[in-house]
């Protein structure tokens, strides 16, 4: 093919283009040479509770006293102004129970039930409880008891 027919060719490939195919630009000047954009990002976080972890002893002994249990409850929260766990017993056998914490921040309150314990923000919380438990018959001590202790969570 030689060189002149070869450009005809290129020629009739260009017009025979869709307008849509053709780049297209533009230059802004005077009071529109600027050009501005803004984006605004919303993330939603679902408001979610969530127990990680509930580590306690499956069974109690008394060892020759009050039978004592340590409990670690991990939570993680997306609710702004935290949970509350409601503990309660389900055991008859036990006639009289104590809880403790050591964890900053956190409240624990005593109910008809059982106990409320509560912590005031988001994020991940580890609780650290400590239970001491006093049974209706010293002779129930002999025997493993199984864990007396529902716990459920709500919003606050």
């Amino acid at each position: 093919m030689c060189p002149t027919a070869l450009r005809v060719a290129c020629a009739l490939l260009v017009l025979a283009a869709p307008l849509s195919a053709r780049p297209e630009s533009s230059l802004a000047t005077g009071a529109n040479a600027s050009a501005s954009a803004s984006v605004n990002f919303r993330i939603v976080i679902p408001p979610m509770t969530r127990v990680m972890d509930n580590r306690h002893p499956a069974t109690l002994w008394a060892a020759g006293g009050a039978p004592e249990a340590h409990q670690e409850l991990v939570v993680l929260t997306t609710l702004p102004q935290g949970f509350c766990a409601r503990l309660r017993l389900t055991s008859p056998e036990v006639r009289e129970w104590t809880l403790s914490t050591r964890a900053p921040g956190v409240s624990v309150q005593r109910t008809g039930e059982g106990y409320r314990v509560c912590t005031p923000r988001h994020g991940r919380h580890t609780l650290a409880l400590h239970h001491e438990f006093a049974l209706r018959d010293p002779a129930d001590a002999q025997t493993p008891m199984p864990w007396p202790v529902q716990t459920e969570l709500s919003a606050l």
